[in-house]
């Protein structure tokens, strides 16, 4: 099993809920804790509950999602195009013993 580590790597425009460097915690694929973060917001966690199940499980090598860092960005489209802040997360895996 893996323990999954989000933690916001960047906001582009304005998020009201995430800042840089908050950190959330996924165990056994579907507990989340708020290590650093204040709060979640549930648009930005939509687009990373699909991961959740899968990281936390061994993965073949050869699988895109096997890779020990990857990167994920909340649904919300940014300032650019009418939205507030779009957030970049950054997401590792660590083997649970």
């Amino acid at each position: 099993m893996y323990r999954v580590v989000v933690t916001v790597k960047e906001v582009k425009g304005h998020c009201g809920i995430h800042n840089v460097g908050d950190r959330f915690v996924v165990d056994e694929g579907q507990v989340l804790s708020l290590d650093t973060a204040k709060s979640l917001c549930v648009y930005a966690l939509a687009s990373l509950i699909p991961l959740f199940p899968a990281l936390s499980k061994d993965l073949p090598k050869d699988d895109w999602m096997s890779a020990e860092t990857q990167y994920i960005q909340c649904i919300d489209p940014g300032p650019e195009y009418g939205g507030g802040g779009t957030v970049i997360f950054e997401i590792k895996r660590e083997k649970v013993t």
